[in-house]
């Protein structure tokens, strides 16, 4: 049979080369009645690494669109000043240790002798007094040195959590200062998409809107959280929502447009297997099976729901249809099959 035909109307044949079939009676079945809006997906982590030290880039590991775990080392900065520094606050531990000990030393001798009465109180005011001096120069150095240590950390840059590359804004050789950007990423397990639903489906201010997202191979997905705003867009006559996607979700990204499907109740439709539908090009069609004999009838189908399809138009409730079991097979109808 010629797929042309389908354009000329209705065509009777009396055997069908397809596959071992069955008869099954078209019905109305009640799907959501909804209303599509466009979103836009957004990640809900996003992260700017930028300098908190002044240097050279030494090392960028890593490029856009790059995966990364958390905790990865994804820069370097030149580190020669920050580790000369690092060097002398040592040292200056080091050596305010040693004064620390030797003031120790000379109150732990001078004190038992002012206990006896054998010392003046001055003597045993001055040990004391250079003690503290000594304790306190101790803290200020081991200060300056944990200071030291952070802006040694600083010349590298960790990934503060697993997540993908989104930008590069230095190069190697680039000097920076604290504040300049270097790269920024995002966390593809934590997105949301942004949409904005006409006000005349919004009912109240706290209203929560059954919403549904649309992937890109059809599938739609539900969001684990609906956030709607409490204010409307006086200019487009919108509400804001933000539907946030279940971390498993692996088919979008940031900035990508998406369907937003809002229900608005239920409606009467009708819905056939897959099995029952052939297809060629942009053409679909289905054989009808009355008066004893099939029909090939062109139909016009919407949306998938699994294992079966939406036909919007070409089918009529309590009509009869082939639905092919075995495709491959060579069949023709039988004198049993011709009477049911």
């Amino acid at each position: 049979m010629k797929w042309l035909a389908l354009f000329l109307g209705v065509i009777v044949v009396t055997s069908v080369r397809a596959a071992s079939v069955d008869v099954l009676v078209v019905t109305q079945v009640s799907v959501a009645k909804e209303r599509l809006v466009e979103g836009v997906v957004e990640a809900a982590s996003v992260t700017t690494a930028s300098a908190e030290t002044t240097g050279r880039v030494a090392e960028v590991l890593v490029d856009v669109g790059d995966v990364v775990s958390a905790g990865a080392t994804v820069l370097r900065l030149v580190s020669v000043d920050q580790q000369a520094g690092l060097d002398q606050a040592r040292a200056q531990v080091a050596e305010a240790q040693a004064s620390y000990s030797a003031a120790r030393q000379q109150f732990d001798r001078v004190d038992p002798l002012y206990a006896k009465r054998l010392l003046s109180k001055s003597t045993y005011d001055d040990a004391q007094s250079a003690l503290r001096a000594a304790q306190a120069r101790l803290k200020s150095a081991e200060a300056s040195l944990k200071k030291a240590q952070q802006r040694v950390s600083y010349t590298t840059v960790k990934a503060a959590y697993g997540g993908v590359v989104s930008a590069r804004h230095v190069e190697v050789g680039e000097a920076v200062q604290p504040g300049t950007p270097m790269l920024s990423g995002f966390d593809p397990k934590r997105l949301r998409v942004i949409a904005d639903i006409p006000q005349s489906l919004v009912e109240h201010r706290a209203y929560q809107p059954d919403v549904q997202i649309e992937l890109p191979d059809k599938s739609r997905v539900s969001p684990i959280l609906v956030t709607s705003f409490p204010m409307a867009d006086p200019r487009s006559g919108t509400r804001r929502i933000r539907l946030d996607l279940p971390s498993d979700v692996k088919t979008l990204y940031p900035g990508q447009l998406v369907k937003v499907a809002v229900q608005l109740g239920e409606r009467q439709t009708i819905r056939i297997p897959l099995s029952s539908l052939l297809r060629h090009s942009e053409v679909s069609a289905v054989y009808v099976w009355s008066d004893e004999r099939v029909a090939l009838r062109q139909v016009r189908v919407g949306r998938q729901y699994g294992n079966e399809i939406e036909v919007l138009a070409g089918l009529r409730a309590g009509e009869s249809i082939l639905r092919f079991v075995d495709q491959g097979a060579s069949y023709v109808l039988s004198s049993a099959e011709e009477g049911r």
